[in-house]
C-alpha cells in the first residue's frame, strides 16, 4: 500500500493515556504504515506549563514522564498560540499534515480544538469535557468539522476503544432511526455493582477495582457517577438530541458529598451497601445505567435487570450499550466488553487517529 505523508501528532496531555499512547504510536509505526498507508510522527507533545517537540523527545518523555529533563517550559494557557512553534517547524497546516489530539480532561482544551478545526487541522479527542459540559461546544465543533471537511473523531469518549460512537453513528448516517439506547457506560460502576452483584461487600468491590485501575485512587470521582453522566450526554447529543447536563434526570449514587473517601467509608460506605442491598430484588442484578429516547428523555440512575438476561452475563468492568433501531425491530444491536483502562483507551485513540489521517469523519 503507498504511504500518504507523514501525520505530525499534536498531543495535548500527558499522563496514564497520554504516555501509553506514544508507545503505541511508536511500536506499531511500522505495521500501521504497511497496512493502512499511513505515517505517523510526532511534532509535539503539550503539556499544562511545558512541551517536547520531535518524535525523539516524545518518546523519551514517554519513557520518563515528569522527571524527564528535556520539557521545555512554555507559557500557560492553551491558546492557538501553542501552535505557533510547531508550525514554525514543521510547516503550517496548509503544507503539513496534522492531527490533533486531546487526552487531557479539562474545559481549557475546548477553544483550541475548535480553532484547529476551523483551520483544516483534524481533531482526535478522548477528553468528555468539552463535549458534555461546555454549553454548545459539541454542536459547534460538529460544524466546524462539516464547513472545513475536516475529521472530528471523539469515539473514545464513550467506551474507550468499544466500537461505540461509530456503531451509533454509521446507523444514523445510513438512515437508521435510532429510538433508544440504553447503556452501562461506566467501567468503574461496572466493576463495583458487577462484584457486589456477586457478593463481595461494597467496600471490598470498591477495593477491588481501585487495585485493577478501573476506578481512581479517590474512588467517591467513580461514585460521584459524573463520568457517567458525561458519556450519557454524549450519546445523546450524537443521538441528535439538545441535551445538556442539567437535562439528565439523575438519580445520585451518593447520598450526600463527601469531604474525601476517609468520611465516605464509615456510615456513607454502610448507607450505600444498605440501599444497593435494598434495590436489588431476587433474581436480578443492580447497575448504574443511563437511557436516551428519542422523545428527549436522559434518564440515569440505579436499575434492576433479570439475572437471567444480558446483563447477568457481564463480567465486572464490562460495559454494555443497546441501541433500539427501526430497521432492527424488537432485538437490539448490542455493543460490549471492556471500555476502560489506560492501554484500551490508548489503543483506541489511536485507531481515532489512523481513521482521521485517512480522512474519515
Amino acid at each position: 500500500m503507498k504511504t500518504t505523508p507523514v501525520t505530525h501528532i499534536i498531543q495535548l496531555g500527558y499522563g496514564k493515556v497520554g504516555g501509553p499512547l506514544v508507545h503505541l504510536v511508536v511500536e506499531n509505526r511500522e505495521r500501521i504504515a504497511c497496512e493502512t498507508g499511513v505515517h505517523l510522527e510526532y511534532a509535539a507533545v503539550v503539556r499544562s506549563s511545558s512541551v517536547a517537540q520531535g518524535d525523539d523527545l516524545a518518546l523519551r518523555a514517554a519513557d520518563r514522564g515528569a522527571s524527564f529533563d528535556e520539557w521545555t517550559p512554555r507559557a500557560p494557557g492553551l491558546t492557538l498560540d501553542v501552535l505557533d512553534p510547531v508550525f514554525d517547524r514543521f510547516g503550517l497546516p496548509d503544507t503539513t499534515r496534522y492531527a490533533l489530539v486531546d487526552v487531557t480532561a479539562t474545559a481549557e482544551t475546548g477553544p483550541l480544538l475548535l480553532e484547529a478545526l476551523a483551520m483544516g487541522i483534524p481533531v482526535v479527542t478522548a477528553n468528555k469535557i468539552p463535549l458534555a459540559e461546555t454549553s454548545g461546544w459539541f454542536e459547534q465543533a460538529r460544524a466546524a468539522s462539516r464547513h472545513a471537511h475536516t475529521p472530528f473523531r471523539y469515539e473514545c469518549t464513550v467506551g474507550a476503544s468499544l466500537p461505540v460512537i461509530s456503531t451509533l453513528v454509521d446507523l444514523m448516517t445510513t438512515g437508521d432511526t435510532i429510538q433508544r439506547i440504553v447503556a452501562l457506560p461506566s467501567s468503574s460502576l461496572s466493576c463495583i455493582l458487577g462484584s457486589f452483584n456477586r457478593g463481595l461487600p461494597l467496600e471490598e468491590a470498591i477495593v477491588e477495582a481501585v487495585r485493577r485501575g478501573f476506578a481512581e485512587p479517590n474512588p467517591l470521582t467513580d461514585l460521584a457517577g459524573r463520568d457517567a453522566l458525561r458519556k450519557i450526554v454524549i450519546l445523546a447529543k450524537t443521538m441528535g438530541l439538545s441535551t445538556s447536563i442539567g437535562d439528565v434526570s439523575q438519580e445520585p449514587l451518593l447520598d450526600r458529598d463527601y469531604p474525601d473517601f476517609a468520611a465516605f467509608r464509615g456510615d456513607g460506605m454502610a448507607r450505600l451497601a444498605d440501599r444497593l442491598t435494598a434495590a436489588r430484588q431476587t433474581g436480578m442484578v443492580t447497575y448504574y445505567v443511563g437511557s436516551a429516547s428519542t422523545d428527549g428523555a436522559v434518564t440515569l440512575g440505579l436499575r434492576n435487570f433479570p439475572q437471567a438476561s444480558i446483563w447477568g452475563t457481564l463480567e465486572p468492568s464490562e460495559n454494555l450499550f443497546l441501541f433500539s433501531a427501526a430497521r432492527f425491530g424488537d432485538l437490539p444491536i448490542i455493543v460490549r466488553g471492556i471500555g476502560g483502562g489506560p492501554i484500551l483507551t490508548a489503543s483506541g485513540v489511536l485507531a481515532d487517529v489512523i481513521k482521521a489521517a485517512q480522512g474519515q469523519n
